[in-house]
């Protein structure tokens, strides 16, 4: 071949006798073409406004992702890769809480500080940052996800990683490693805690005839001075007491989700927890509505709905809820049966409140009502819009504060800050 490239109607230059354009033009260009680029990143945009928010000089919306993403982690459950090894975590919190115990004069922040730095120096190790970032891409890439999610979850992806390309990052300073402490250790403490509210509700509903056995009886005392292995072992390790605590449970929860079918059931919810609800739900639940006709479209319909619920009951959601059943539970001025009710129903919902919460929403036959005149009206005033916007929130955000509910303002405003994102068009034909 010559070096020198023919013309198109020249003869070609392997001796063919044929012109060039007939014989050997098609591949050489082929040859010459640079090769093909490689795909991009399907998170390629979620990653940059991920790189975009970790740049930003407002560290509020930073802390606003952080707080997300503990939220989806919540949704996520405890998954490989989600979580710090779980029998490590379970060992060192026991362990660190029993020294903590000990010392004198050391606040709950300071305690709990400490408990973190430990748990993060501990185990999250580098080689678990990195399972970390590349479990949190999954999810991310998962379908059914909005643009705020992906975003959250990559800047935790981000995160997680900083520590290998820049290797200057100590896990104590890594933001990621503390949201999933902070999953991790409410779910220890609610697991913890429930075993020892159910062994207690147990024993107290036996016989007065019957006695402990003195293994339980020595677990419980344990128990109730803040050591809780011994407890859990010993209900783990007995097959019939699991067998009846779960055959409780699953009682309890029929009767709660009976009595909330009961058109005469008051609602669960406050009025500002019920306006969260239809904020964040209301997608989803439009969806439920016009379910796709293939078996895997209302699949996909059915797990974006549950994941959105247990989004929006996140702790302080379910603390409030908790707190006022239990309050209820021992108003001496309510009926045996309304306090029996009300204590079935902070157990029911405290061992499975994503799903309790959706029976309330899709069974339950009366709305939350305001506890004064004064919010009954703005909440009528609110029901009667076509349409609901974070400055439409505002009167009714105010009137909580100066009636003294500031968990109930901070609720609304969570909801206003929803409604920047997710417009809500009360559609009464949808």
């Amino acid at each position: 071949m010559s070096p020198s490239k023919p013309g198109r109607n020249d003869p070609c230059p392997c001796g063919s006798g044929k012109k060039y354009k007939a014989c050997h033009a098609a591949e050489d260009r082929a040859k010459a073409a640079p090769p093909p680029s490689a795909p991009a990143h399907p998170l390629k945009q979620d990653l940059e406004a991920a790189m975009a928010l970790l740049g930003d000089a407002d560290v509020s919306r930073l802390s606003q992702a952080l707080e997300h993403l503990g939220v989806l982690l919540q949704a996520a459950g405890p998954q490989p890769g989600l979580r710090y090894d779980d029998k490590a975590f379970s060992d060192h919190v026991g362990q660190a809480l029993a020294k903590l115990a000990a010392q004198e004069g050391l606040d709950a922040m300071a305690a709990r500080n400490s408990l973190r730095v430990g748990v993060v120096r501990e185990l999250g190790t580098r080689g678990f940052q990195e399972k970390l970032g590349a479990g949190l891409l999954a999810q991310a890439a998962k379908g059914g996800r909005t643009p705020e999610e992906r975003r959250a979850l990559c800047v935790g992806a981000l995160l997680a990683t900083a520590a290998k390309k820049t290797g200057k990052v100590r896990p104590e300073d890594n933001p990621v490693l503390d949201v999933v402490f902070d999953v991790q250790f409410r779910e220890w403490s609610q697991k913890h805690a429930e075993v020892v509210r159910k062994y207690e509700s147990l024993i107290a509903s036996m016989e007065e005839q019957e006695s402990l056995t003195p293994e339980a009886s020595e677990a419980l005392r344990k128990a109730e001075a803040g050591e809780l292995d011994a407890l859990v072992k010993h209900v783990q390790a007995d097959p019939a007491l699991v067998e009846r605590i779960s055959r409780e449970a699953k009682e309890r929860a029929q009767r709660v989700e009976a009595k909330l079918r009961d058109p005469a059931t008051p609602s669960v919810f406050s009025p500002e927890e019920e306006l969260w609800l239809t904020c964040v739900l209301w997608e989803p639940l439009r969806a439920m509505k016009s379910q796709p006709k293939d078996p895997e479209g209302r699949r996909a319909v059915i797990a974006g709905l549950l994941r959105a619920v247990k989004g929006a009951v996140d702790a302080e959601f379910l603390e409030g809820m908790l707190e006022r059943m239990r309050a209820g539970a021992k108003d001496p001025a309510a009926d045996e049966p309304t306090r029996e009710w009300l204590t079935d129903a902070a157990i029911a919902f405290e061992a499975e409140p994503a799903r309790l919460v959706l029976a309330a929403l899709l069974t339950a036959r009366q709305e939350a009502r305001g506890r004064s005149a004064e919010e009954m009206v703005a909440l009528a005033d609110l029901k009667a819009l076509p349409a609901w916007t974070p400055e439409q929130l505002e009167p009714y955000r105010q009137l909580l504060e100066k009636e003294g509910r500031a968990a109930g303002a901070w609720r609304i405003r969570r909801a206003q800050d929803w409604l920047r994102e997710h417009p809500v068009q009360l559609d009464p034909e949808a």
